[in-house]
């Protein structure tokens, strides 16, 4: 025996609900607009850090090649293990915190400095 299915309710709108539906639509379809714009906006500052972090690492580890310190030197220095410090000079998608450069900087003597534009 199968079960009796219900008629699916239909009425047409008022003028003032076909109204307020057309209002909603329309602000839905201008906010759409700028959300794809303000995505890439997103991605390119996420980038641009990416590449600040990559470009102070490298640098880091320029200076560290410089002074003639082996990675258990920056080791000992910053209390970082060995398997960090190398991830941190050799892996190119580490994100590192403020905290890690700050501590392998000033295992260089060097001071990290960060700036807002």
């Amino acid at each position: 025996m199968t079960k009796p299915q219900a008629e699916p309710l239909r009425r047409e709108l008022t003028p003032e609900e076909q109204q307020r539906w057309r209002q909603a639509w329309e602000a839905a379809e201008r906010e759409k607009e700028p959300m794809p714009a303000k995505g890439r906006q997103i991605k390119a500052a996420r980038n641009h850090v990416r590449v600040a972090v990559r470009d102070a690492l490298m640098f880091l580890k320029a200076e560290r090649q410089a002074q003639g310190l082996s990675l258990g030197d920056v080791e000992k220095r910053s209390g970082m293990g060995p398997a960090a410090v190398s991830r941190l000079e050799n892996e190119t998608e580490t994100t590192p915190t403020l905290l890690t450069l700050t501590r392998y900087a000033q295992a260089l003597g060097k001071t990290l400095v960060v700036s807002f534009e």
